[in-house]
C-alpha cells in the first residue's frame, strides 16, 4: 500500500492511474446508456448538417390527399374513388405504386364498393399494397399474391427519446417469413425496370441473417450497439437512415415554371377528375397517401419533429435507390472494441494535458481544442459515412484532464509544503523556490531524492561551555545562548549556507546544498563562503564577549571546523517527522577538525575563535586568507592523517602591517 501511495505522488503515474479510472467509468456509464441520450443528440445535428431541405429526387412523385379533397370525398375515401386513383395513376405506367394507405376493412362498411377495389387490385400488378404488421392486415383481396404486401411499420427509440431514426428493410418479427417494407418493395420494382442486381449475401457464420446487396451496396444489419446506442431493442433487419432528400415536392407547369411548392406532386383530386400532364409519372416510384394537416401522421426525426410518415417511407426509398444506382453507402459504425479504443485514446489524452497544463488557465483553451477536435472528427467522419462516439471520448477527455490538474495541484501543494518545512528555515525564500521550480528533479514522493554532491560542511562548538553553563541560572543561560546563536548563525545564511542542525551549543551548516553544484568554480565558492562565514562568526564573538564583559557575563571562545569533499544529500527520518541532511565521511571529518582545535596552537590573532580547515578546502580558496599550515594531523575515529591549516583571516588582512 505504501508503494502505491508513494507512486501516485509521480504525476506521471498519478496521471495514468487517474485516466484509466476515468476510462472504466465512462465505459462503464456507458453500458448503463446514460450517454445514450447525448450521443443520439450529436448524432442528429450531424444530421442535420448533412440534410438537403430543398432537394428532390425524380424518380419519386407523391400523391397526396389534401384538405380540399377531404372535403370533396370525405375520410377515409370510399373504395370506388380509391380504385379510381389507383387506376388513373397505373395508366400513367409509372415503376410502381405504393398504397401508403390501409385497405384492410371495406369503406363503407357496407362492402357495396369494395368490388371495383378488388378488382383494381388484382388487374394493376405495379399497386404495392401496406399491413402494419401486430396492428393491421392486409387488403383481403391480395392474401393470393403475398409479393405485393409489404410492411410500413417503422420503430422508434422508445428507450432514449422516442425519435424515429431507423428504417427497416425487412420486418422479421411476428411474421412467418420476412415482409419487405414499403421503401424496399418499391424500390425492388424500380431495379427491376432498370436491371439492376439485388440479392441477399450470407454472412459467414450468420446464415439467418442474410444481407441485401442492392446494386454493388451492401446494407449492414443495425445492432443493439451500434454507434451511440447500447442495449437497442433490434429484431428487424434495420439500417440508419440519412434523412437527406426529397423534402419538397415541386409542381411545374407546361412553361417549366415552378406552379406551386408543396409537400406532395399531385392530389387526388388532380387523379380523379383526369388533371394530371401526360406521362407526368411515367417510369417514377409513386406513393399514395395522405398529406392533410388534420390526419393525424407525424412523427418526430433528426430533421423535423412533426415529418410525415409517408416521407419517412419517401426519404428511405431515395437512400435506397441512391445506393443501388450511385453506391451510396449506408451509415456504418465501428466495431465495440474500436469503440473503447477511440474512448481510451480521448481519455488518456486528456489525462496527458492535465499533466502537460498543470494551471486551469492553461488546461482551459488545450482541452477546448481537445473537444473541439474530437466533434470535429466526429463531424467529418459522419460525412464520410461512419458513426463515431463523440459524448463518451469527450466526456473522459474531459474529466481526466481535470481530475488530473486537480491532483497534481494537490500534490504540488503538498510537495511545496514538503520543500518549505524541509528548508524554510535553513536557505533563503530565492533558493527553496529554486527547489521548488525543479521539484520533479529533487522530490520523490514527499521526500528530498538522495544525490551525491561535493560540498563544504562547517561544526562550531563552544569553548568551555559545560562549566559556564554550570555557573549561570536556566533563565539566564537561555537568554545568553540566544544572544551567542543570534549573533553567530545568521552569518550562514548571508554568506549562502543552510543551517542543517543546532546542537546544543554547536551548529552545523552546510554550503553547496541543496542545489548540487556541478562546475569547478561553484565548489571553490561554497569553500570560500563558508571560511568567509567562520570569520564572521570570529568577529561576532569578539563584540559578543565585550558586550557580555560590559554587563558582568561570562564570555566564550568557539572552535570551528571546515572540510570540502564529497557527501550525500537528503530527506533523512520517519514518515511523521522528516529533516534534510546531509552524511558522509566529509560530515565526521569537519566534526573531528572542530574537536582538534582544543590542541591548537596558541595564537592571539585566533585566541577568540579557531578555525581548522583540511587541505581540500584550503585548496580551493585560491589564496584569499591567510592560512598557518598546521602539518598532517591524527584526528580522533581517522585511521590516516590530513593535512591541517588554521585561517588567520583574509589575504588583505595579512597585508596590512601589525600595529
Amino acid at each position: 500500500m505504501k508503494g502505491i501511495v508513494k507512486a501516485l505522488h509521480r504525476p506521471s503515474v498519478a496521471c495514468l492511474v487517474i485516466s484509466l479510472v476515468v476510462l472504466g467509468a465512462v465505459l462503464g456509464v456507458r453500458a448503463q446508456g446514460w450517454l445514450q441520450l447525448a450521443e443520439l443528440t450529436i448524432y442528429d445535428h450531424f444530421v442535420q448538417s448533412n440534410s438537403e431541405p430543398d432537394s428532390t429526387d425524380e424518380r419519386i412523385a407523391i400523391v397526396g390527399m389534401t384538405e380540399d379533397d377531404l372535403e370533396k370525398y370525405g375520410f377515409p375515401i370510399d373504395d370506388e374513388r380509391m380504385a379510381q386513383v389507383l387506376t388513373g395513376l397505373d395508366a400513367q405506367e409509372p415503376a410502381a405504386i405504393g398504397l401508403d394507405m390501409y385497405r384492410d376493412l371495406p369503406e363503407p362498411r357496407d362492402r357495396s364498393k369494395y368490388p371495383a377495389l378488388e378488382a383494381a387490385f388484382k388487374k394493376l400488378p405495379r399497386v404495392i399494397a401496406i399491413q402494419r404488421v401486430g396492428y393491421v392486415k392486409p387488403p383481403p383481396a391480395l392474401a393470393d399474391q403475398p409479393d405485393r404486401i409489404c410492411a410500413n411499420n417503422l420503430e422508434k427509440d422508445f428507450s432514449v427519446d422516442g425519435y424515429y431514426r431507423r428504417g427497416p428493410l425487412a420486418i422479421e418479427r411476428d411474421v412467418p417469413e420476412p415482409l419487405y417494407s414499403l421503401s424496399l418493395a418499391l424500390t425492388l420494382k424500380y431495379l427491376e425496370l432498370h436491371e439492376v442486381d439485388v440479392e441477399l449475401v450470407e454472412v459467414v457464420g450468420r446464415p439467418e441473417a442474410p444481407l441485401f446487396r442492392l446494386g454493388k451496396t451492401v446494407f449492414p444489419r443495425l445492432t443493439s450497439n451500434a454507434g451511440g446506442y447500447v442495449g437497442l431493442d433490434v429484431h428487424d433487419y434495420e439500417y440508419l437512415v440519412d434523412f437527406r432528400a426529397p423534402r419538397r415536392f415541386r409542381v411545374q407547369d407546361a412553361r417549366g415554371q415552378l406552379a406551386r411548392d408543396t409537400p406532395y406532386d399531385f392530389s387526388f383530386g388532380d387523379v380523379i377528375e383526369g388533371r394530371l400532364p401526360p406521362g407526368a409519372l411515367k417510369g417514377k416510384i409513386v406513393f399514395v397517401g395522405t398529406v392533410m394537416q388534420s390526419i393525424k401522421d407525424s412523427n418526430p426525426t433528426p430533421i423535423d419533429d412533426n415529418l410525415r410518415g409517408m416521407h419517412q417511407h419517401v426519404m428511405m426509398t431515395h437512400q435506397l435507390l441512391e445506393a443501388a444506382i450511385k453506391g451510396v453507402k449506408p451509415r456504418t459504425w465501428w466495431p465495440e472494441w474500436a469503440e473503447v479504443a477511440w474512448i481510451a485514446v480521448a481519455t488518456l489524452l486528456g489525462g496527458a494535458l492535465g499533466l502537460m497544463f498543470r494551471s486551469p488557465w492553461k488546461l482551459a483553451p488545450a482541452l477546448a481544442l481537445l473537444l473541439a477536435g474530437i466533434g470535429f472528427g466526429g463531424a467529418l467522419m459522419f460525412q464520410h459515412g461512419t458513426w463515431m462516439l463523440v459524448a463518451a471520448p469527450g466526456l473522459g477527455g474531459f474529466i481526466s484532464a481535470t481530475l488530473v490538474t486537480s491532483f497534481i495541484a494537490y500534490l504540488e501543494k503538498s510537495e511545496r509544503g514538503e520543500m518549505h518545512s524541509l528548508f524554510s528555515k535553513h536557505v533563503s525564500p530565492k533558493v527553496v523556490e529554486a527547489l521548488w521550480a525543479g521539484r520533479e528533479q529533487f522530490l520523490d514522493g514527499g521526500r528530498l531524492k538522495p544525490q551525491r554532491l561535493t560540498a563544504t560542511v562547517l561544526f562550531t562548538d563552544l569553548k568551555g561551555f559545560s562549566t559556564t553553563s554550570e555557573k549561570m541560572d536556566p533563565t539566564t543561560l537561555m537568554e545568553w545562548m540566544n544572544e551567542y546563536m543570534n549573533g553567530v548563525a545568521r552569518h550562514v545564511d548571508l554568506n549562502h549556507g543552510i543551517i542543517n542542525k543546532f546542537i546544543g551549543d554547536a551548529i552545523m551548516a552546510v554550503f553547496g546544498v541543496p542545489i548540487a553544484r556541478t562546475r569547478e568554480e561553484e565548489m571553490d565558492a561554497d569553500a570560500v563562503n563558508a571560511v568567509t562565514c567562520a570569520l564572521a562568526m570570529r568577529t561576532a564573538i569578539a563584540a559578543l564577549n565585550e558586550t557580555w564583559r560590559a554587563r558582568d557575563l561570562p564570555t566564550t571562545a568557539m572552535r570551528i571546523g571546515i572540510y570540502t569533499g564529497a557527501l550525500v544529500a537528503g530527506s533523512f527520518g520517519s514518515e511523521d517527522r522528516l529533516e534534510f541532511t546531509v552524511l558522509g565521511d566529509t560530515v565526521n571529518t569537519a566534526a573531528r577538525l572542530e574537536a582538534a582545535g582544543k590542541d591548537a596552537a596558541a595564537d592571539p590573532r585566533t585566541a577568540e575563535c579557531t578555525i581548522l580547515i583540511g587541505d581540500s578546502t584550503a585548496q580551493r580558496l585560491r589564496g584569499r586568507f591567510e592560512t598557518q599550515l598546521l602539518g598532517p594531523i591524527s584526528l580522533k575515529g581517522k585511521a590516516d592523517k590530513i593535512v591541517v591549516h588554521s585561517v588567520i583571516g583574509t589575504a588583505q588582512d595579512a597585508a596590512v602591517p601589525a600595529a
